[in-house]
């Protein structure tokens, strides 16, 4: 992560003569361990949108992976029914 925003940050300056600050402080990297440690986190960032309420439910929010996985379930279900599916 480092890297990425070390090397975003230097093209901004030295491109773009940008100046100041490009992000926010506080970032700090979690090794997952596990996959208990991998569920707790996704939980953790779902819920963003829930308690920002930017939604009602973590599958409304159309960036996150929830809402990708509730998508995902309805089209193999749709096509378990043969159901033509509707893309929104």
């Amino acid at each position: 992560m480092q890297l990425i925003k070390g090397s975003f940050s230097f093209r901004a300056n030295k491109e773009r003569g940008f100046r100041g600050e490009i992000w926010q402080r506080g970032f700090s990297g979690v090794r997952i361990v596990d996959e208990q440690r991998f569920g707790e986190h996704r939980t953790y960032i779902n819920s963003n949108p829930v308690k920002a309420c930017l939604v009602n439910s973590a599958e409304e929010y159309p960036y996150g992976s929830a809402y990708l996985k509730k998508k995902k379930r309805a089209r193999a279900k749709a096509r378990e029914l043969g159901v033509a599916w509707r893309h929104d």
